[in-house]
């Protein structure tokens, strides 16, 4: 028996009721190659629950950890695609190998590719990490347990592992092809019918090399999936699923190439793009199946962008934002939804930055419509071994807290004389020129049902006690009735906790 898991997530706000992509591509495709062998994937928050208090938390991993040795597995595999699950995914680890150490554990994703050095010097409970894709290497690490060999193995590539203190890394492999990518297998699922979003990524890497992005550390080059490959998929996921909402992933945007294809599946789909790649045109197109419309702007300064590396040049930047601001209207005629993401503080900032995206929304703002929009705007975080933290590092007035991996690395001093509560006072201010209406916030429920809601807020009396695993209410049952349910009293909730809307991320982490 191999087990994949898919690891709870402390940003508890931005928790999607989906499949978990990433690990369920890996196990289908082991799967499809080792038919014989015994495959299994654990969402962990929909076949668990979300925990909100340190007692739901340890009742979750209790139960995780007894249910994994009932299975016997020979290996453990976990994907990490966020920081915010990196320290989740070690204590898993640190708990599996307590009660069995004979258990081979295994990471990956984009924190694990990144930061494998910082992983083993902080624990001894992962034994392999997979940098880069994990398709061919967690074929390879499965192929050698069956065989009773050893998986650690320096003719399997992307390969790290630490033995004696030293450091054992493998060939970097040549990109997986596509064209191999094989069907993914909802029976592999523990809970296959409780998801009520389907992800699915048309695309694998990016040619941007945004400044803020880790794409690049992985897939620096984009590649677009078949489509008879993505038509299977999609026609399989349906016929098998109750999902109502499509999240399409796709680095350059072509997926409304694909349109006529995607209309006949009969959901809504979210798309997401950047602002200078989207043609307004395509809109009246796409409105009548559109969920939300989420568009990265991240700031109306180019001064601002320019340090981002989104805009090459003052053409490209008059393109860019008066480009935004067409796709927006476009969008708010149509009574499409809008999210439009935006940074605030980023190294090298002035209040003079801010206010130009301040000006810019506020002019936005002015465009009322059924569909509504929120300014989705977050505080700037550098991680080490990064670009920004290159950059952020050699700008000699920008203060942030240089915590390591494992560390919030909020940026508290952008420039000389801009201080983050000045940064949070704009962020207030853009945030709460957001446009709330009915279409906008069943939208968002129905993707990111828990979207900014402070954490103390699920803890609210007015959630009822079936919305609970536990009599104490420690943890959140956030899939199928019970989250329907949950979804009905979010705007009472929102309202309830109106001022904490806006506020930094740790207010909306778990609790535990």
């Amino acid at each position: 028996m191999i087990l994949f898991i898919e690891p709870i997530s402390k940003n508890i706000d931005m928790y999607v009721p989906a499949y978990p992509l990433p690990i369920l591509e890996i196990a289908s495709f082991v799967s499809s190659h080792l038919p014989s062998v015994d495959i299994g994937v654990i969402s962990v928050p929909v076949d668990y629950g979300l925990p909100i208090t340190p007692q739901g938390k340890a009742q979750i991993h209790e139960e995780l950890i007894r249910d994994i040795l009932s299975y016997k597995p020979k290996a453990v595999g976990i994907s990490c695609t966020a920081i915010a699950q990196a320290e989740e995914t070690i204590q898993i680890c640190e708990l599996i190998k307590a009660r069995n150490p004979d258990v081979i554990t295994f990471l990956g994703g984009y924190f694990p590719t990144l930061y494998y050095e910082e992983i083993f010097m902080r624990t001894s409970a992962v034994d392999l990490i997979v940098a880069g894709e994990g398709e061919e290497p967690a074929l390879r690490i499965v192929e050698s347990l069956v065989a009773g060999k050893s998986p650690f193995n320096h003719g399997i590539p992307n390969l790290v592992w630490k033995d004696n203190n030293h450091l054992n890394k493998t060939r970097n492999g040549r990109a997986f092809d596509l064209r191999g990518k094989t069907f993914l297998d909802l029976k592999l699922l523990k809970s296959q019918k409780s998801y009520d979003i389907l992800p699915y990524a048309f695309s694998r890497g990016c040619p941007y090399h945004c400044g803020f992005c880790m794409e690049k550390y992985i897939r620096p080059v984009r590649r677009e999936v078949p489509q008879e490959i993505i038509w299977g998929d999609l026609s399989n996921l349906v016929r098998h699923s109750r999902a109502h909402t499509l999240l399409i992933s796709d680095a350059l945007f072509m997926s409304f190439k694909l349109l006529p294809t995607l209309k006949a599946l009969g959901m809504k789909i979210n798309f997401e793009t950047r602002c200078d790649v989207i043609d307004p045109r395509i809109l009246s197109e796409i409105a009548d199946v559109c969920g939300i419309l989420a568009l990265g702007f991240e700031s109306a300064s180019y001064e601002t962008l320019k340090r981002m590396n989104k805009v090459k040049d003052r053409s490209h930047y008059e393109k860019y934002v008066s480009g935004t601001a067409e796709v927006f209207r476009q969008a708010v005629r149509m009574d499409i939804p809008v999210v439009v993401f935006m940074i605030a503080g980023y190294p090298g900032d002035t209040e003079e930055d801010l206010k130009r995206s301040l000006e810019f929304v506020g002019s936005l703002a002015k465009i009322k419509g059924e569909g509504g929009y929120v300014f989705k705007i977050g505080e700037c975080r550098v991680y080490p071994k990064t670009k920004l933290h290159e950059f952020a590092s050699a700008m000699p007035d920008t203060i942030f807290e240089d915590n390591g991996v494992f560390g919030e690395n909020i940026v508290r001093v952008p420039s000389k004389h801009l201080n983050f509560e000045t940064v949070l006072s704009y962020m207030n201010q853009i945030f709460n020129l957001s446009h709330t209406t009915p279409k906008l916030q069943d939208a968002i429920t129905k993707t990111m049902p828990l979207f900014r809601i402070p954490a103390k807020g699920l803890s609210d009396g007015m959630l009822p006690d079936i919305c609970f695993r536990d009599r104490e209410r420690g943890i959140l049952k956030a899939h199928g009735d019970n989250l329907s349910r949950i979804r009905k009293l979010v705007p009472a909730l929102r309202e309830k906790y109106q001022e904490w809307l806006p506020g930094i991320r740790q207010m909306r982490s778990l609790e535990v």
